[in-house]
């Protein structure tokens, strides 16, 4: 039997529906429904039902009204239900889920974020609640039901949002919204589900409406809520459809056969928020425990578990917090939100997004307390669990931080993990394998190599495994003086070898001496000489034996113990065939995606071992792949006696490098420049001052882009090297371009044009009479303009340079825009914005985004602009292009102005000001004053209009831009 009071009240049984008889009746049982299996007194019925001035005889009536309740309860299923009488009141013998609106409540709130459960749930409504209920009770009980029905329909719509099917919720959150224009939950979920779905401008209308229902009705503004959402659309930080903010879940695979540490995780499962470390030995399982804590209590962090190995005791450099930031930001930011470049900057951004989040934040093999400070949370939600061999006891002095020591495992769980993993032979032999438990110190990592060693050999008896160990151990205790627990951990490492073949144990040996922290087939070929396929058998075997980790696709680590292990028992190999192979690697891969650069590129030797092939996808990929071992590599190269190799990846990798990859990019050429200055190699030091200098500018710090381009510029010419000279000049070209100084940055590509010219360098030359072309077109220049980028793009298609071959059509496109060519500007900027994304860069791709919004935006098609400089500034953004953010920022405003949104505009060419002005883009400074004139212009505040206006014109006459007549018109007209 089946009761429904989401639209009329319904009785339902065996397949019919029975009727309940006239309104008052109606109501009686309504009232019983909603208290379902709980007494209501006869005193709460009649003031339910009659109000508060009953008629005299309304206790007759309800005795009444329950006898053909019950009589049609009978009816419809006979003994299905049963209105009781109790003590002072009557209750409906019926459990609540046989009630639709019990249903629907437990769905709203056990599954908000679940879109099918919160469909089925709204699907159980059949129009106005209690349909026919007349009373005071009945309207009040209805309002409440309304609420939550609104309720869940926002809860639907933001589950579809985050799933990436905005578009599906807009028309039902359209028609709520309408039906409670003043519910701002409503409004601010359509404002969400506008932005997903690419309707940015709507979301912005409905917030203008909204805000103005609210001021007529109500005489006040939006609050916080929809204040902020509208604050996040203006600034477009909210998520595209499909791009919600994720939930992590990074936590590694729970480690098999996890045994022991009752105590341990008894004291974790004590923590409920704040920071605790596990401190103790290498191989006692701090990460283990760590990890398999977290599987188990998974979901008390419903936002999230983030974990970072922190490389605190790998033969390298620890990971820099800055690094880390970046890493856990990356989990965090929804696409198309802005990468902070500067370390204060990443931690207050990491602080933003995991405040008042309940998350599990593991951070292993943390080498010190300074590593891990930055990486806290600023409030106390969040667990962190910090593993280290270090005490780390400023964190527990400062930071309150709860300390957890991991030491051996008890004997008794040692012998309960070597059960687990071997099985019933060990209760065959209790007293072998307590011996060898002792004999491998009751560490986790060692009990765990005996044991595969145990598995390997299924006829042998684990008393004759522990007297080749009980060997091996004195040979050591002999070398080592006795009682050292790491002459017995290396004991049990060396007798784990004895079951390899010799190549796996040579292999191992060298896998020691790898300088990066993870390595394939190809990398240990490179080390072993040995062929790929060799290499990988060695791999294979290695896995087997637990002395590797798979770390990826084909990509193995190995425990930090183990490597140190690893490179004391062999002699160190010759590491220059390890760079050999990388460089080698790296420099196939940026000839397949950068052929017409190659001559810029360092020549590197073609390497004794083999390389892996690369179509352009692959070769993106193993880029992308191997960026962490590429920055080891030139950490260890320039601190350990290689530095050419550092410059030589520096330079090798600057286009891949640059416009993302930031602090990648930041630290290898870093790294190059002091290599150089070790070498005493200008050329050399200048090439990594060139690479500083343009992540500067791409970031908009002027000062120190120019600085390093000059100082480059000086070693160039201190050593002859013109083509370094040409390069130089026309990047401080570059500057001025960003600044709007056309006329300057002109002067100096001319200078670059002429010098590449005279070396015959064609892609230099291409790059040039695209920069000059570009800035021709801008100021009015459209014939010389045209012609330069005519002659840039032949070159480019000459030397098979797609890269720069996008850049002239974004040129092209800019020049068919100034001239009303609507179709070709589009199809230019198209095209380019295509090319870009297929060499995956992304960041390039963003200004050919920002003039397709241009092209749309003269063309007389304002929301399509908006559209596009919405998206080009979340690459930018993604990239921290600050430049390119106050072009798209000021496109934006001028395309809300157009749409008539005229808060907004001002809203976005604020902002563009802002940025402009910490960059000194001046134009887009220009720019920005000159929206915000014609933004005061509209709403009539004439004063504030000439100001701007003024500050507009001088700043446009001062670049010698055109656009100081259009202003000046405007200004007149004003007055």
């Amino acid at each position: 039997m089946d009761f429904r009071v989401l639209g009329p009240v319904r009785v339902h049984a065996g397949g019919r529906t029975v009727p309940i008889g006239e309104p008052r009746r109606q109501a009686v049982f309504s009232v019983l429904l909603l208290e379902a299996g709980r007494t209501v007194a006869d005193d709460m019925l009649i003031d339910r039902v009659w109000g508060e001035t009953p008629p005299q005889q309304a206790r007759r009536s309800l005795q009444a009204h329950i006898t053909r309740i019950r009589r049609a309860l009978e009816e419809a299923e006979p003994g299905g239900a049963l209105v009781a009488r109790d003590s002072g009141g009557y209750r409906l013998a019926v459990k609540p889920e046989q009630v639709d609106v019990f249903r629907f409540r437990r769905a709203l709130h056990e599954h908000t974020a679940d879109a099918a459960a919160l469909e089925a749930a709204l699907a159980l409504w059949h129009g106005e609640p209690l349909a026919g209920v007349r009373g005071d009770w009945a309207e009040r009980t209805r309002r409440t039901l309304r609420q939550d029905h609104a309720a869940a329909v926002v809860a639907w719509a933001e589950a579809k949002i985050n799933a990436g099917e905005a578009a599906s919720t807009i028309g039902r959150l359209t028609a709520l919204s309408d039906e409670y224009p003043l519910q701002e939950t409503a409004a601010a979920a359509l404002m969400r589900a506008l932005y997903a779905a690419n309707r940015g401008a709507d979301a912005l209308a409905h917030y203008e409406r909204i805000r103005l229902v609210l001021r007529e009705e109500l005489g006040a503004d939006p609050g916080p809520e929809l204040a902020a959402v509208h604050e996040a659309v203006l600034r477009h930080d909210l998520p595209p459809q499909g791009a919600s903010s994720p939930v992590p879940a990074q936590l590694p695979a729970d480690v098999a056969a996890f045994a022991g540490r009752t105590e341990e995780l008894a004291e974790l499962d004590r923590v409920t928020t704040g920071l605790v470390c596990l401190t103790g030995t290498a191989g006692a399982g701090k990460t283990a425990t760590a990890v398999h804590w977290g599987h188990r209590v998974r979901s008390r962090f419903p936002d999230g578990q983030l974990y970072l190995d922190l490389r605190g005791y790998e033969p390298g450099e620890p990971m820099p917090s800055t690094d880390a930031l970046a890493t856990f930001l990356d989990a965090l930011l929804p696409d198309g939100a802005r990468m902070p470049l500067m370390p204060v900057e990443r931690a207050a951004r990491f602080r933003t997004e995991v405040a008042g989040k309940r998350m599990l934040i593991v951070l292993d093999n943390a080498a010190t307390a300074e590593q891990v400070r930055p990486l806290l949370p600023g409030t106390h939600t969040c667990v962190v669990v910090v593993t280290s061999r270090d005490s780390l006891a400023g964190l527990v002095a400062l930071h309150g931080a709860h300390r957890v020591t991991v030491d051996r495992l008890p004997a008794a769980d040692a012998v309960g993990l070597l059960r687990r993993l071997i099985g019933p032979r060990v209760d065959a032999e209790p007293e072998a394998t307590a011996e060898l438990a002792e004999r491998c110190v009751r560490l986790p990592l060692t009990l765990r190599l005996a044991a595969e060693l145990a598995g390997s050999r299924p006829g042998s008896r684990l008393s004759r495994l522990v007297d080749e160990l009980r060997a091996a151990q004195s040979t050591l205790d002999l070398l080592s003086g006795g009682g050292d627990q790491r002459a017995a951990v290396r004991a049990v490492f060396s007798w784990s070898l004895r079951q390899l073949s010799e190549e796996a144990i040579r292999a191992f040996a060298l896998l020691g001496h790898h300088p990066a922290p993870l390595f394939d087939a190809y990398a240990l070929a490179a080390l072993s000489g040995d062929d790929v396929d060799q290499a990988q058998a060695d791999l294979d075997a290695l896995a087997r034996a637990n002395l590797v980790h798979p770390a990826g696709v084909y990509r193995y680590g190995m425990h930090e113990l183990l490597k140190a292990y690893a490179a004391e028992i062999g002699d160190e190999p010759a590491l220059s065939r390890v760079y050999d192979y990388y460089l080698a690697t790296i420099a196939a891969a940026m000839d397949r995606l950068y052929p017409a650069e190659a001559h810029r590129r360092p020549a590197v030797a073609a390497p004794a071992a083999a390389l892996p092939a690369f179509d352009d996808a692959a070769a993106r990929d193993w880029l992308d792949a191997e960026s962490p071992n590429v920055q080891a590599l030139a950490a260890h190269a320039a601190g350990h006696g290689m530095p050419e190799h550092a410059v030589t990846l520096s330079s090798l990798l600057f286009r891949y490098l640059d416009g993302h990859r930031e602090t990648a990019a930041l630290a290898i050429h870093g790294y190059a420049k002091e290599a150089a200055r070790i070498l005493g190699d200008h050329t050399a030091e200048a090439t990594a001052l060139i690479a500083l200098g343009a992540m500067h500018m791409q970031a908009g710090r002027t000062g120190p882009a120019a600085a390093d381009m000059w100082a480059a510029h000086a070693l160039f010419r201190e050593t002859g090297d013109l083509l370094g000279q040409a390069r130089a000049v026309g990047n401080v070209g570059m500057l001025e371009e960003s600044a709007g100084r056309y006329r300057r940055a002109a002067a100096y590509y001319t200078r670059a044009l002429t010098m590449l010219g005279t070396l015959g360098d064609v892609t230099g030359q291409a790059h040039m009479l695209t920069r000059l072309g570009t800035i021709e077109a801008r100021i009015g220049r459209d014939e010389p303009g045209h012609e330069h980028l005519r002659r840039a793009m032949a070159l480019h298609r000459r030397a098979g340079h797609r890269f720069g071959e996008a850049w002239a059509k974004i040129g092209l496109g800019e020049l068919a825009t100034r001239q009303h060519r609507t179709a070709d500007a589009r199809r230019l900027h198209s095209e380019a914005a295509d090319l870009f994304s297929q060499l995956g860069h992304r960041g390039s791709e963003a200004w050919a985004i920002d003039g397709l919004g241009r092209a749309e935006a003269s063309s007389g098609h304002p929301v399509d602009a908006a559209t596009h400089h919405r998206r080009a500034l979340d690459l930018f953004r993604v990239h921290s292009c600050r430049d390119g953010e106050s072009w798209a920022l000021n496109g934006l405003g001028e395309a809300c102005h157009a749409c008539g949104y005229v808060a907004t505009a001002r809203a976005n060419h604020t902002e563009a000001l802002a940025v402009a002005t910490r960059t000194g883009c001046h134009e887009q400074v220009a720019r920005a004053y000159h929206g915000l004139a014609r933004a005061a212009s509209s709403d009539t505040d004439f004063a504030t209009a000439r100001s701007h206006y003024g500050q507009a014109i001088e700043i446009y006459t001062e670049l010698g831009l055109t656009e100081a007549e259009v202003a000046k018109a405007e200004l007149t007209a004003l007055r």
